[in-house]
């Protein structure tokens, strides 16, 4: 595992972006997953830039996403109005290919098998990754098996009040339940690019990098991964005593 310490959230962004172009730049046909939240805005900030300013060729590029709330998709903390407001919209081009999931649908297992297919006939060249304050990746929370595949997840409370906070909605407005990747989804990605910045990640990316490798801890599972590249800021970081 590449640890990569910043000072601050901008620079922590800055490598993010790096990591992402690097795969960009380096593939033909280039398949990126990615997720969203407060720990990726800068860097979908600085990938717009770089689309509009033709740094980055985004048409070769086929992007989907993690994981989506069980919710209407206009609602404002969807994943598909997140990646519409602050990357598809922003953007002069569009990439080759475009795959998001849909929490609006009545029938889940419909969804889960579309999905399915679309991940086994496109091989992940990068899986992005946020980790959450108690360690979970997507919405795969703390008890999940690590053999875990796309499944509809219940969040914990902790999941629930940092969306309530980033979207600012109230308890009975915010999302109970996602569309998820499992774990071993996501270890099948050539690389995955984690970030985390704060000090309400602090505890998270201690155990995820320092602590056991546990279902306790979704996590630790990254440990066992060949190429991850783990960006933390100064804040995140501050509870590390082997990096």
């Amino acid at each position: 595992m590449k640890i990569i310490r910043t000072k601050t959230y901008d620079q922590m962004s800055e490598k993010a972006y790096d990591v992402v172009k690097a795969v960009i730049d380096s593939k033909e046909n280039p398949v990126i997953n990615t997720t969203t939240g407060a720990s990726y805005d800068g860097m979908f900030e600085k990938l717009v830039e770089g689309v509009n300013n033709d740094a980055i060729d985004i048409e070769k590029v086929f992007m989907m996403n993690l994981d989506e709330f069980i919710a209407p998709r206009e609602q404002s903390f969807t994943v598909f109005n997140y990646m519409h407001q602050k990357f598809y919209d922003q953007i002069k081009k569009q990439p080759r290919e475009i795959a998001l999931l849909d929490g609006s649908l009545s029938n889940f297992d419909e969804e889960i098998a579309r999905y399915n297919k679309i991940l086994a006939d496109n091989k992940r060249d990068l899986q992005i990754l946020g980790l959450g304050v108690n360690a979970h990746l997507g919405a795969n929370e703390p008890g999940t098996p690590f053999d875990s595949r796309l499944f509809l997840a219940d969040s914990d409370d902790s999941t629930i009040n940092s969306t309530m906070l980033y979207y600012k909605v109230t308890r009975e407005e915010a999302p109970e339940q996602m569309l998820t990747l499992g774990l071993a989804d996501m270890m099948e990605a050539e690389q995955i690019l984690v970030t985390a910045s704060g000090t309400r990640k602090a505890e998270a990316v201690k155990a995820t990098l320092e602590g056991p490798i546990t279902e306790d801890c979704p996590a630790s599972i990254l440990q066992k991964h060949p190429n991850v590249v783990f960006i933390i800021d100064e804040e995140a970081g501050s509870l590390l005593t082997k990096y």
